[in-house]
């Protein structure tokens, strides 16, 4: 080890790599202590690693920011080349993930400080390229947690770099797609790297794009989906970054956050938790600055309608002599006429929305095509030719008006943003709302009504945030989400829809919160093949198939939610279905209030199954389940039935006062009690089939009622206490 190199006393080493070493030094003229990085000229690496030193030295150089680890000096002493930086004492962020060494509100709070970094990095033309847990270093500062963004090695400044176009530097992991396909990164593949960093946070360190080779892993990044979350990931963390990792995430970068601040509020707001309407996530994104409502007297109004007031009776004229910015009042009439907005004009009604229709002619009533359009105040209706409302990849904030037409209300095509503001959509054919492929909709109050399809579609690669809004009364679904499509509903209801109120199709998403899930001939929430779903304090009640129905490989998560009185099923889950159930309540449902059914696995925590017109709780053939301090009570039928091939686990559980039998195990089936309370059963509190095995007993259970085995004529007999009891 080296002793001193010109000015610097060597401590101790800090770490080692391919390139060279990194020790803890003094600088004996400051008096201060640095990190030294240093590479001998005569190694392999010799040339590419000053190379790097040099790059490192020239970013980092114009960047001072907290944090972003400052680089004092660059050298070269007796043929070896050395780096000076700021010495952080701590650990970096890889570490810290790994082991736990902090909770998820910190380590996301991490994740935003590096995007602050980056954030000032990028306005000075710097992109690190090599973004990754172990190139960020914590230190703590009192009791709270600091990042300092390090090694520039690799950077790219400017349009200069030292590598050809099409070259790739850094680690695939994190790799955007754009920069794999093309060779090229940018300030957006940065924060690509910051999602999948935000991945590993909520999974302890788990990859989303995951291959047994660096190939495979490429061809995940570029072709699929990220891994899906499990339910157990979310644990302490609210629901709402669910949309902000997809965010992140988009294999298109314009579909990612403009830059690291955008990131960096979007996160922290996501940890709060706090509602906003600024907030920025994919299903929701903010109306362009001009799609705001101008104040009244910005500019002289053109007037369209009859009589002495109106300076043309045409919208369509009107839109064609109109500047951009320009505002159009429609007098009270009915308008027969298709147009097309091409300009960022504000198109309002006088009077209330009945007074004043638009009704198509040739096709849609109106077709945006620009950013910053605004209806205020009308009715739009289409006909057999088209919708109410099409947008063509244009952006627009629709606020108070009804939308009617047979061939849907409103169709938003790729790329389109829309924002309704409590608006009416009556759907008088298949569609109420249509989100097309990477179109994005943000629909506040208002209500969408009489679809025999889908009252909202969302289209793969489509992104929708409705909040307070009521759909109902249609013969087809309420809310269907389609492959990569996104929605999240907040405080909505979901009333009558025939065929159910939510369906998520494979590779779907749905996030939930506050809403309720009403009277559907099918159930409450579908879950198909891969999707993924988060409920969070909803209603589901009244489905005639089930509350919630988990189908193969979907994965659902209920937290603190209460399904209640559904003619079928509480939960059903299905073939390699997964859900987990955290503080909800399932009561008084007509089939089992849960069904783990053929494969599929359940984990529940701290709920309670209760008061049902049958089960409680009915683990099926190859089902399994772990129940965790929930309760299984007043029950008609038996409370807990272990059918063939199913497995349970009960911890700290409590079945009492059924009207049949706390638990019945048939044979082939596998139960364990742990710490668990059984007493006030009608029946007795375990029945035995004549070939079912006892059950497994651990710790100090209490069984008050009796132990029952079925004998070779089918009579009841009862038996002595199991050992451990």
């Amino acid at each position: 080890m080296l002793d001193q190199l010109g000015k610097f006393k060597i401590l101790r080493p800090l770490g080692k790599g391919a390139m060279g070493e990194v020790y803890l030094a003094r600088d004996l003229r400051l008096g201060r202590e640095v990190a030294l990085k240093v590479i001998h000229s005569g190694t392999a690496f010799g040339d590419e690693a000053q190379a790097r030193f040099e790059r490192e030295a020239q970013a980092a150089a114009a960047l001072n920011h907290p944090h972003v680890v400052t680089v004092y000096d660059f050298g070269e002493e007796e043929g070896i080349h050395y780096l000076v930086m700021e010495y952080v004492e701590g650990e970096d962020l890889d570490a810290l993930i790994r082991r736990g060494g902090a909770g998820k509100a910190d380590l996301l709070e991490l994740l935003a400080q590096v995007c602050e970094g980056l954030a000032y990095a990028h306005a000075r033309g710097v992109v690190h390229r090599d973004i990754k847990p172990s190139n960020v270093l914590v230190t703590r500062h009192g009791g709270r947690l600091h990042a300092k963004l390090m090694d520039f090695g690799v950077a790219q400044m400017g349009q200069s770099s030292l590598t050809q176009s099409g070259t790739w530097m850094g680690t695939v992991n994190y790799m955007a797609p754009e920069y794999l396909d093309t060779g090229r990164a940018s300030a957006s593949s940065d924060l690509f790297a910051v999602g999948v960093m935000l991945y590993e946070v909520l999974t302890g360190g788990r990859k989303p794009f995951q291959g047994d080779t660096a190939t495979a892993v490429l061809n995940r990044i570029l072709l699929h989906p990220a891994e899906p979350l499990r339910p157990r990931d979310l644990d302490d963390v609210p629901g709402r970054l669910l949309p902000v990792l997809d965010r992140a995430l988009a294999k298109n970068p314009s579909a990612r956050y403009a830059d690291g601040e955008a990131l960096a509020a979007a996160i922290r707001q996501a940890v709060a938790a706090i509602p906003d309407s600024r907030e920025t996530v994919p299903s929701a994104p903010p109306p362009p600055p001009s799609a705001v409502v101008k104040p009244e007297g910005w500019t002289q109004p053109i007037r369209v309608g009859k009589g002495g007031t109106g300076h043309c009776l045409s919208l369509r004229v009107a839109l064609r002599n109109a500047r951009s910015g320009s505002q159009i009042l429609l007098l009270p009439g009915h308008y027969r006429e298709s147009v097309v907005v091409d300009k960022d004009v504000t198109i309002r009604a006088e009077g209330d929305a009945g007074a004043v229709v638009l009704e198509g002619t040739s096709g849609p009533a109106v077709t945006i095509q620009v950013p910053g359009v605004v209806l205020k105040g009308f009715t739009l209706r289409g006909t057999s030719k088209g919708p109410a409302l099409l947008s063509a990849g244009g952006g627009a904030l629709v606020e108070a008006c009804v939308l009617q037409g047979p061939q849907g209300c409103a169709d938003l095509g790729s790329g389109a943003s829309v924002q309704f503001q409590d608006c009416r959509l009556e759907a008088r054919g298949p569609l109420g709302l249509r989100v097309g492929e990477e179109a994005q909709v943000r629909m506040e109050g208002g209500s969408v009504s009489g679809a025999s399809t889908a009252g909202l579609l969302v289209l793969p690669g489509g992104q929708a945030l409705l909040r307070g809004t009521i759909l109902e009364q249609g013969p087809g679904v309420g809310v269907r989400v389609q492959e990569r499509g996104q929605a999240t509903l907040d405080g909505c209801t979901v009333r009558g829809a025939e065929a159910g109120a939510v369906e998520v199709e494979p590779d779907g998403r749905v996030q939930l919160s506050r809403c309720r899930l009403e009277a559907s001939r099918f159930a409450g929430i579908l879950a198909l093949e891969r999707s993924q779903a988060l409920l969070e304090d909803c209603d589901l009640t009244g489905h005639a198939c089930s509350g919630a129905h988990v189908l193969a490989g979907a994965n659902v998560l209920l937290r603190q939610c209460r399904v209640r009185e559904n003619p079928g099923f509480g939960i059903s889950i299905m073939d390699r279905g997964l859900a987990t159930l955290d503080g909800c309540t399932v009561q008084a449902n007509g089939g089992a209030g849960l069904l783990i059914h053929h494969g599929a696995t359940l984990q529940a925590r701290g709920c309670t199954f209760s008061e049902g017109r049958s089960l409680g709780v009915d683990c099926a053939e190859g089902g399994q389940a772990v129940l965790d301090g929930c309760e299984i009570s007043g029950n008609a039928g038996v409370g807990v039935q272990v059918e063939p091939g199913g497995s349970l686990l009960l911890v700290r559980c409590t079945l009492k006062e059924g009207r049949d039998t706390g638990i019945l195990l048939l044979e082939d089936s596998q139960a364990t009690l742990e710490e668990c309370v059984v007493h006030r059963n009608a029946r007795g509190g375990i029945l035995l089939a004549k070939d079912a095995s006892d059950p497994v007993l651990r710790g100090a259970n209490r069984i008050d009622d009796d132990l029952l085995r079925l004998d070779a004529g089918g009579s009841l007999v009862k038996v002595a206490p199991l050992s451990g009891r």
